[in-house]
C-alpha cells in the first residue's frame, strides 16, 4: 500500500476546553505519526493550558504556538501555523472538531491529482449533543440549507469537484504552494476568510474537491439563541463576500428576499385586502416548503423529534435573512463569539 504523505494540521484556537478533545481525537486516528500539528493561539484557562502542555510533552509532533494578533486574529493564526509547516499539504481544523479514525488518509487522497489545490470534507453533528443541537444539524443538512446541505452529510457520493462556496473552513486541506500563491488567508476579512481564499484559488485555476468520507464531528450551537447568532452571522457574511467581489450566487439571497416580502406586506395588510391576500399566499407557500423539508428529513432520520424541524427551519431563514439586511445597512459589526477577555478575531 502506498505510504500516505506527511501533512501539517493547523488549529487556530481561543483556548476553549474542547480543544483538548480535538487533539485527543487526532492522537487516536490512523496515521497520527504522520501529522505535524500546530495549535495556534494563546490559552488563558489554566486547566486547558496544562492539558495541552501535557499532550505537547507526550507527542513530539504536537506544537503550541502561543500567538495572538490585534487584527485579523483568526486568519493570522492560520497563516502563522501554515508558515511553520514543512510539508506539501496543510490542513486547517477548527478547535471544536473530532476527526474520523481514517481522516488523514481521506482528506489527502484526492491530491494524487496534481491539479487539485484544496480539498474539504463534511462537518457532521456528533451524537452526544442535546435535542436542539441535533435539530440544528438536521436543518443544515436539509434541502432548506440549499446547495450547502451536502457539506453536512457523509458518504453519499464519491469525491467530487466543487466550487469555492462549497468549501467548509473547519475541515479543509491546501497544497502549501497554493496557500502561498493566494497569499494565505486575508487578515482583513472574518468570518468567511476561508471562502475568500477558496475563491482566489479557484480563480487561479486550481481544482477544488470535496471528499465525503473525510468527515469530522463539529459541535454545533447548543441553544436557539446561539443558533440564531450563527445563522445571523452566515447571512451577514454572505453580504460581506459579495461586497468583497466574489461571485454573486443569487440563490443565497433567497432568505433576504423573503424577509423583504414580509416587511413590505405585513404593514400593508392592515390597510389593503390585496396585501392581506398576498401575505396569506406568501405564508402558505412557505409553509408548504417547510412541510416538505420536515417530512423529507423525517423520512431520512426516522426520528420523531425531527418533526420539530417545522419550527427550526423558519428560525434559520429568518436569522439568515435579517443578518443579510443588517449587514447591508450597518456593515462590519463584530460577529465573533469568544471567551471573555479574548482578543477580537
Amino acid at each position: 500500500m502506498e505510504t500516505q504523505p506527511r501533512i501539517s494540521v493547523v488549529i487556530p484556537t481561543l483556548g476553549r476546553p474542547i480543544l483538548v478533545q480535538t487533539l485527543n481525537s487526532l492522537s487516536r486516528c490512523i496515521g497520527f505519526d504522520r501529522l505535524d500539528i500546530y495549535v495556534c493561539g494563546e490559552i488563558h484557562e489554566p486547566n486547558v493550558l496544562r492539558e495541552v502542555r501535557a499532550l505537547v510533552a507526550k507527542f513530539p509532533n504536537i506544537k503550541h504556538l502561543s500567538v495572538s494578533f490585534p487584527a485579523g486574529d483568526s486568519s493570522e493564526k492560520k497563516n502563522a501555523g501554515a508558515r511553520e509547516a514543512k510539508t506539501d499539504l496543510v490542513v486547517f481544523l477548527d478547535d471544536d472538531v473530532v476527526v474520523a479514525p481514517d481522516w488523514p488518509e481521506k482528506i489527502t487522497a484526492v491530491f494524487s491529482d496534481p491539479s487539485v489545490g484544496i480539498c474539504s470534507g463534511p462537518s457532521l453533528v456528533p451524537p452526544d449533543v442535546g435535542l436542539f443541537a441535533r435539530l440544528a444539524g438536521t436543518a443544515l443538512s436539509s434541502p432548506a440549507a440549499g446547495y450547502v446541505a451536502f457539506r453536512y452529510t457523509a458518504g453519499k457520493t464519491q469525491p467530487l469537484a466543487i466550487k469555492w462556496s462549497k468549501i467548509i473552513g473547519c475541515n479543509s486541506a491546501y497544497r502549501k504552494k497554493v496557500w502561498e500563491e493566494i497569499k494565505g488567508f486575508p487578515a482583513d476579512f472574518w468570518p468567511g476568510e476561508e471562502m475568500i481564499a477558496a475563491f482566489r484559488a479557484q480563480q487561479a485555476g486550481h481544482k477544488l474537491m470535496f471528499h465525503p468520507d473525510a468527515w469530522v464531528y463539529h459541535y454545533p450551537r447548543q441553544s436557539p439563541q446561539k443558533f440564531w447568532k450563527q445563522m445571523h452571522g452566515y447571512g451577514a457574511t454572505r453580504i460581506r463576500l459579495v461586497r468583497a467581489g466574489v461571485e454573486n450566487e443569487i440563490s443565497t439571497l433567497a432568505p433576504m428576499a423573503w424577509i423583504a416580502s414580509l416587511a413590505a406586506l405585513v404593514p400593508l395588510a392592515f390597510f389593503f385586502p390585496l396585501a392581506r391576500s398576498l401575505l396569506g399566499l406568501d405564508m402558505a407557500l412557505y409553509l408548504v416548503v417547510d412541510l416538505y423539508v420536515t417530512l423529507t428529513m423525517l423520512a431520512q432520520t426516522k426520528r420523531a423529534e425531527t418533526a420539530l424541524l417545522l419550527f427550526v427551519v423558519p428560525v434559520m431563514h429568518l436569522a439568515y435573512g435579517i443578518g443579510s439586511w443588517i449587514e447591508l445597512f450597518r456593515p462590519d459589526k463584530d460577529l465573533s463569539e469568544r471567551p471573555a477577555g479574548a482578543p477580537p478575531r
